[in-house]
């Protein structure tokens, strides 16, 4: 049985794995079992096609789907992930999201971020979803949190900051700012976003999730620094609103980002890939 008291440990087996190496495994209500295809298994990645001999709750079977090939393909990669209605909303004018997307892709997202190493955010997505960015819905590992504050303008009644675990800022500020269980990293002003990539890269985290928001993934887009560019679409129109993204203006169509792509459905709503850097 797949559940969310061992997904993520079933996500960390197959992230840690070989790329090319085939995985059995026995999983049971007592936990899950590394073994061989010689012996006793109930869900295997044989060539890196899943095999599943389990009943599954629909949203577990489509994380699996949804993740199981980014795990096997990669390393190393950059996932920006966008949650928006069919029209490409985000959020209201008002700032107001819950909820575009159904409740059952938290899970999802929980899963997405036990399997990274590190969660970045602007400072307007703390301000406006208080956000803790743990992975509580399900048991896996919480990734370290990076948190862009160009201006220093957040302060300690935010949940990050009151939870124990550790955070890093990104700042152009000069101010001089203490935050609990976060560590505070002042930046040139000039090429901002690009100074934020190198010091990212130094911490040789290996996955990496952008979480928001629109102005936070679009400059690490117009940076060339997202791999995996991820849509989940809920089939609602909102008409008006903040857009998911707002990149570089182009004045012609052969400009445009015509990446390889694959799709997934995520229960009611439809999960698009882009494949930016390959």
């Amino acid at each position: 049985m797949i559940s969310s008291k061992n997904i993520g440990k079933l996500l960390k087996i197959i992230k840690n794995s070989k790329k090319n190496e085939n995985i059995y495994l026995q999983i049971s209500k007592l936990g899950i079992k590394e073994t061989t295809k010689n012996r006793k298994h109930n869900f295997s990645i044989v060539e890196n096609k899943i095999i599943n001999n389990l009943k599954l709750n629909n949203i577990y079977e489509s994380i699996i789907e949804i993740l199981v090939p980014i795990l096997r393909k990669n390393n190393k990669i950059v996932i920006a992930q966008i949650g928006q209605s069919i029209d490409g909303r985000i959020a209201l004018i008002n700032g107001n999201s819950h909820y575009i997307n159904e409740k059952k892709g938290i899970k999802y997202l929980h899963c997405l971020r036990s399997v990274c190493d590190a969660v970045v955010v602007g400072s307007n997505t703390i301000k406006k979803d208080n956000p803790k960015l743990t992975t509580r819905k399900i048991k896996g590992t919480n990734p370290k949190r990076i948190i862009i504050d160009g201006s220093l303008s957040l302060t300690n009644k935010y949940k990050i900051f009151n939870d124990g675990y550790q955070n890093i800022i990104f700042t152009k500020s000069k101010k001089n700012k203490k935050l609990r269980n976060t560590t505070i990293i002042k930046l040139d002003n000039k090429n901002f976003t690009k100074n934020i990539i190198k010091q990212i890269n130094k911490l040789e985290y290996k996955y990496i999730l952008i979480e928001g928001g629109s102005k936070t993934i679009s400059e690490f887009i117009n940076n060339k620094y997202i791999d995996l560019l991820q849509f989940i679409i809920a089939p609602v129109i909102i008409g008006s609103g903040i857009n998911s993204l707002n990149l570089k203006k182009i004045t012609n169509l052969k400009k445009a980002i015509r990446p390889k792509y694959s799709y997934n459905f995520l229960s009611k709503e439809f999960v698009i890939n882009l494949f930016l850097n390959s």
